[in-house]
């Protein structure tokens, strides 16, 4: 049975972060593993209350048992709505469980990560300013740190689909087999994989020349398996991102995750994950 881990605030979005692990589910047998981490240290930041809880109360021992009984309430609630949506949609191959705990939220994901072994972690994301307790630095921290691929959620999505993904390539040695992994966990979707390179040194005949040898070699593994090639002309990284996303309809950006220096991002023409999230599409990050 294949496992999929979702931890959840039970924000606005969390119903259609699930939705994405159901489409990634296909018709295989899976577990819905939902999970959430209510805050149970004496310091948090005021942004990791959950909505209704006042910032200013001080955390004793009471204060954390209504944490914990709103926690469970919110669970209880949020899982009935879910196996309601399932039912409606006739999807019989999905099981839920559940687990509350309290502490800190990036140490409990990498510990029940440890426990039940999922092939993916789905979770919502609000993008920069909007930070929640699982929103966020928390989600770009579990890209870099979790090894399990992580899908982050904008709640900004409305209508989950997975049509067009986009992977964009500086022609590394590790490509293949990268774009190798986007095919096999897409492969049930019929999904069209694009891969770009984004010519911001203009070195067209060095580029197409490495793009046709990469497009020789899928094409003879993955004869069926709709793929797409781009060189794409690019000043801006922004810009560039923007308008090839909107001219493709990309639906999901995959990329490995590295950790990068921050000064490094802001002073190159490199894209990075960061890039990535200011365009409030969903995001599929792998690892090494």
């Amino acid at each position: 049975m294949k496992t999929i881990l979702i931890p959840l605030d039970f924000s606005e979005g969390s119903l259609t972060t699930c939705k994405y692990a159901i489409l990634m589910a296909g018709s295989e047998k899976t577990q819905l593993f939902l999970f959430h981490i209510y805050p149970d240290q004496l310091m948090i930041p005021d942004s990791s209350f959950p909505v209704g809880i006042d910032s200013d109360s001080f955390l004793n021992i009471e204060f954390i048992d209504e944490l914990r009984k709103q926690a469970n309430e919110n669970m209880l609630a949020f899982s009935e709505e879910l196996k309601n949506h399932l039912a409606k949609e006739n999807l019989d191959n999905i099981e839920i469980d559940h687990l509350v705990t309290g502490g800190d939220a990036e140490w409990e994901i990498k510990e029940i990560c440890n426990n039940i072994e999922p092939e993916f972690i789905v979770m919502g994301t609000r993008g920069e300013g909007k930070k929640g307790f699982l929103e966020g630095s928390m989600a770009e921290r579990l890209m870099i740190k979790a090894n399990v691929p992580v899908i982050a959620v904008p709640y900004t999505v409305e209508k989950p689909g997975l049509k067009n993904i986009m992977y964009a390539t500086n022609f590394n040695e590790s490509d293949f087999k990268r774009i190798q992994l986007i095919i096999e966990i897409f492969e049930h979707l019929d999904s069209r994989i694009h891969i770009v390179h984004f010519e911001f040194k203009k070195k067209i005949i060095e580029d197409r020349q490495m793009m046709d040898a990469l497009k020789n070699s899928l094409r003879i593994e993955y004869p069926e398996q709709k793929i797409s090639f781009h060189l794409f002309d690019a000043d801006s990284k922004e810009d560039a991102l923007r308008r090839f996303t909107e001219e493709k309809d990309i639906e999901m950006i995959a990329f490995i995750a590295h950790k990068t220096n921050i000064f490094q991002n802001l002073f190159s023409s490199e894209i990075h994950k960061r890039d990535f999230f200011k365009l409030e599409l969903p995001m599929l990050a792998l690892h090494e």
